[in-house]
């Protein structure tokens, strides 16, 4: 007898569920490895910041001054004027011998009845230093008269400050009523002495005449209504009142020189240097900062009769890295690793340091998306 064999079956649609299974874990880790990567990519950050150090740059040119405006040159006025200045100077090495101080003394009157005082009257101060009278003076009655006095007696004790005086030449009764007072410090109790020498007479010629030049140079300024400009002495001469080697408590100079002026609009100037500063400028990779000074301008040249004139202008800035150059837009830097960024952006002008920072830290080249990537420009002394 025969025994039925069992055959097991599966069921139809038993594969293909495994399938989908298979497919959707496949496409889980694939969303989750593409969600990881792009949270990686995102991540990305380069920092690169540059260090420049601002440097000086001068520049030094030669311009015209014309009474008319010409190409390239400056308008101008080109003038002169002469000044006569007298000085007084005291020489070095001096040595202090006694002399006769003297000063104003204000008489006062307050009675009803004018005073009449004669020359050599006394007035003997708080302190008890005796003046005189240098002139017969009458006070004026319930009134002032001013009077010049000297002292009694020679030396540096009769050089007193303001101070109240009475007159001993009167009874006591009108002492109280007519009195004097002064208001300024007597001089001369001392009289100082030296020998002129010839160091002496070249340092009080060269302050003399640097007040010839500042007296001309207002003139000039007054006369033209220009208030900027250069100026020289061009010819001077001086004269002492008494010879080098003489024994003399001062000595007396007298300065004549001949004030030359430029004048010109100060703006124009510092125009004209400020476009001469600029063509120092190498390219986009820097940046040139006028200085706020205004430029030096030296004679060069000039002719009084035709009112022109050459000068030199001296001028300054500085100059640095220009954060906004073409050189350092970010999309350089793509793909660039530590190294080439450095050897990049030390090899520009005005760079002083360079450091390179990349997050995460294993990142090996700058991102390619901009804003990713951070350029930062420090300027360091």
């Amino acid at each position: 007898r025969m025994t039925p064999r069992r055959q097991q079956t599966s069921l139809p649609g038993s594969q293909p569920v495994r399938a989908y299974k298979v497919i959707a874990i496949t496409f889980l880790l694939l969303t989750f490895g593409l969600f990881g990567g792009i949270v990686l990519f995102s991540s990305k950050r380069a920092t690169i910041t540059i260090e420049t150090k601002p440097e000086l740059v001068e520049v030094t040119g030669a311009v015209a001054v014309s009474p008319t405006a010409k190409a390239g040159a400056l308008v101008g006025v080109v003038t002169s004027t002469e000044v006569v200045l007298t000085q007084t100077f005291i020489p070095t090495g001096t040595s202090e011998e006694p002399g006769v101080a003297t000063g104003i003394i204000t008489l006062h009157n307050t009675t009803a009845a004018p005073q009449t005082l004669v020359a050599t009257t006394r007035l003997l101060s708080d302190g008890g230093v005796l003046f005189r009278m240098k002139d017969r003076a009458t006070v004026p009655a319930n009134s002032t008269v001013d009077v010049a006095v000297y002292a009694d007696k020679v030396g540096k004790e009769s050089n007193i400050g303001p101070e109240h005086f009475i007159l001993p030449g009167l009874t006591e009764s009108k002492q109280t009523v007519i009195y004097g007072t002064s208001s300024s410090t007597m001089a001369g109790g001392v009289r100082t002495i030296g020998i002129l020498n010839e160091a002496d007479k070249k340092k009080a010629e060269k302050e003399l005449f640097a007040r010839v030049l500042a007296e001309g140079e207002k003139t000039l300024e007054q006369g033209t209504g220009q208030a900027h400009g250069t100026f020289s002495l061009i010819d001077q001469t001086v004269t002492s009142d008494i010879p080098t080697g003489t024994t003399t408590a001062e000595f007396t100079l007298t300065a004549k020189g001949k004030v030359l002026g430029i004048l010109y609009k100060k703006d124009d100037v510092t125009q004209w240097a400020k476009t001469l500063l600029m063509k120092r400028q190498v390219d986009d990779g820097e940046i040139i900062i006028p200085s706020q000074e205004a430029p030096t301008v030296t004679l060069d040249t000039y002719d009084l009769s035709t009112g022109a004139a050459t000068v030199t202008v001296f001028y300054g800035g500085t100059a640095t890295l220009n954060p906004e150059s073409k050189l350092l837009d970010k999309f350089v830097f793509f793909g660039k690793t530590k190294d080439e960024v450095r050897r990049y952006v030390l090899h520009l002008d005005r760079v002083h340091g360079v450091d390179v920072s990349f997050t995460p830290s294993w990142m090996q080249t700058v991102p390619h998306i901009a804003e990713h990537v951070k350029v930062i420009v420090k300027q360091v002394e």
